[in-house]
């Protein structure tokens, strides 16, 4: 009877890789139970949360695409306009702040300098508002160029009244706040602005109490009063 060399090289070898194959072949039944597993979850898991938003979100603000003097005084010279953020933007004489809503038309347009300004009647004086330069205007990042009121005509005549009496409440949405208290100051917001807290005290102007509102998503959470 022939008796096999432990102690050779060969021998050693030869348990060696059966013990590496046995490892590699764990390995692989492992890892095989652990992707069937993955893909079981995967396929069973539920569709991501869908975020409701306010239906302002999706209306469609026309522009005027006004965008130098020549523009201007074809597009703009008799024509109503309205402004987006009350208390914001001043106006001469006097320095004074335009309302949420207000709606001017203007009757010309002056330069003086640098500075183009739009001129227009108020309370039977004239007045006028820089709007930028001859080579570059600012028109739709501070005027409507079309009614409010047709723009979100899904409001409700109980929605206009809130916004005119500087009413705000919570499941408003933040155009609606802004339409009542002007315009606000971000103090706080998460990543990617899906919950802001915004302070609105320039409303104070009106006789308005100051808010810090919360929104998430676009929509009033709470309201709390600030000092005056």
């Amino acid at each position: 009877m022939q008796w096999i060399d432990t102690d050779s090289g060969w021998f050693y070898g030869l348990r060696l890789g059966i013990k590496v194959s046995l490892v590699v072949g764990l390995l692989y039944v492992g890892y095989h139970f652990y992707e069937r597993n993955r893909l079981a979850n995967m396929s069973t898991r539920s569709e991501p949360e869908t975020i409701e938003l306010p239906a302002d979100a999706y209306v469609f603000v026309p522009k005027s695409y006004v965008t130098d003097l020549e523009d201007v005084r074809r597009k703009l010279v008799g024509n109503p306009l309205w402004v987006k953020e009350g208390y914001r933007w001043s106006y001469d004489p006097g320095d004074r702040l335009f309302e949420p809503l207000e709606r001017i038309v203007p009757t010309s347009v002056t330069v003086a300098g640098d500075e183009v300004r739009l001129v227009f009647e108020k309370d039977g004086r004239e007045a006028s508002f820089a709007i930028g330069s001859p080579e570059r205007v600012f028109v739709d990042d501070i005027f409507f160029i079309k009614d409010p009121r047709e723009i979100y005509d899904h409001w409700t005549d109980e929605m206009w009244s809130k916004a005119a009496n500087g009413d705000v409440e919570v499941g408003m949405s933040e155009i609606q706040v802004v339409f009542a208290l002007g315009v606000g100051e971000v103090v706080r917001q998460s990543p990617g602005a899906a919950t802001r807290i915004v302070e609105y005290k320039q409303c104070a102007e009106a006789g308005h109490d100051p808010v810090r509102v919360t929104f998430s998503y676009h929509v009033v959470q709470s309201i709390e009063a600030l000092a005056p």
